[in-house]
């Protein structure tokens, strides 16, 4: 009778299936954006009844930027979120239309290396008027 042999799976092709599985888990959660970092200077005018900004989570070596805004429900209005460095370049924009809550997630993008290496800005048009909600290494 001849024996099978199993192999054991070793450390480092377990670590790539733990960020794979990592990576669809997250993509898969309903972001929390009161417990993630949004951009300084990304509140766009609350008196406007716009905020928006854009989101930040780091797991093993990726990080994932969420552009989001906040408008009053039925409030149409466009977007345009730009990502660059790292060898990246992301351009990302459509139109908002915020369902009941208002608050919107407009799109993800996850690269490799730290936020700090990554420029990212997020411009929000409503009613004819643009909101800039840029995204700093430093706040990010």
């Amino acid at each position: 009778m001849t024996r099978r042999q199993s192999r054991k799976t070793d450390g480092p092709t377990l670590r790539l299936i733990a960020a794979g599985a990592l990576i669809v888990a997250s993509a898969c959660a309903a972001p929390i954006l009161a417990t993630e970092t949004t951009a300084a200077g990304g509140i766009g005018d609350p008196a406007a009844g716009v905020e928006c900004g854009i989101a930040t989570a780091s797991h093993f070596g990726l990080v994932t930027f969420r552009p989001w805004v906040r408008l009053a429900p039925g409030q149409p209005g466009s977007f345009s979120f730009a990502l660059s460095g790292g060898g990246t370049q992301i351009d990302q924009g459509g139109s908002i239309d915020p369902g009941p809550g208002g608050q919107t997630l407009l799109g993800e993008a996850t690269v490799t290396g730290p936020a700090s290496g990554y420029a990212a800005e997020l411009t929000v048009t409503v009613e004819g008027t643009r909101f800039a909600c840029p995204g700093t290494p430093d706040a990010i």
